[in-house]
């Protein structure tokens, strides 16, 4: 049988705190997954032709609120941020085709959260891999604490978060990539300092993910200026 939070919820945390992630196999189904994309087709954004990624959509349908409340997420989260969790922040993507994906980065650059206090949860909604915009990581990297970054300055992208490749983490040489395959309905479970990016789509068909964020209640956190990041009760 297969290790996951929730039937071996200790070895999944042991393996989570080794290598700063780690895949919940088959966490929503099929249609759940089809009622989440189809929501996410009715945002105004990309109602108007916008492929870039909504940012909370949990403000803007119950939908993405109560997968945020969702308790198959929750519970996981209560042991990666070690307390009571609250949602932070909500991010619908579309993966638009031949879209440069995320530089490599760690979240918790953008939330500047007590590390062990933030976590991240990437939910894919269709099967992800290398060819379609998956993520890329690098295992064990989040023992180095905050890493420092260099500017890119590639501009603003076409389709993509504004904040996607301004700036890339510096990561020392002995980490090795590794691509994650998240199928649909699955969760990565990512930690605050877990280095990581995504590639570009080469495929013709959008690639849809959700992200979920939480932190501990009453931790700090950066609200930001383009995210305006607010804690809500889950």
């Amino acid at each position: 049988m297969s290790i996951s939070f929730k039937d071996n919820p200790k070895e999944a945390l042991a393996l989570y705190e080794r290598d700063g992630y780690f895949v919940e196999q088959s966490v929503f189904t099929a249609p759940e997954c089809a009622e989440i994309i189809d929501a996410g087709m009715k945002l105004p954004g990309i109602m108007a032709g916008d492929h870039r990624p909504a940012m909370h959509p949990h403000r803007q349908s119950s939908i993405f609120l109560d997968v945020m409340r969702d308790r198959r997420i929750v519970d996981t989260m209560r042991l990666l941020v070690g307390g009571r969790p609250n949602g932070l922040q909500t991010e619908f993507f579309y993966g638009k085709p031949d879209v440069k994906g995320f530089a490599r980065h760690q979240d918790n650059f953008f939330v500047e959260a007590p590390g062990d206090a933030f976590a991240s949860a990437w939910i894919a909604l269709v099967d992800v891999g290398p060819n379609n915009g998956g993520l890329i990581g690098y295992p064990g990297s989040h023992n180095e604490g905050r890493l420092p970054v260099r500017k890119l300055n590639l501009g603003d992208i076409q389709g993509q978060d504004p904040n996607a490749n301004n700036e890339e983490t510096v990561l020392p040489s002995q980490y090795m990539e590794i691509d994650l395959l998240v199928p649909r309905g699955s969760i990565a479970y990512l930690h605050s300092y877990f280095v990581h990016g995504s590639h570009t789509n080469k495929t013709s068909d959008l690639r849809f993910a959700l992200l979920c964020t939480y932190i501990r209640e009453g931790a700090s956190f950066r609200p930001g200026q383009y995210a305006q990041r607010e804690a809500v009760a889950v």
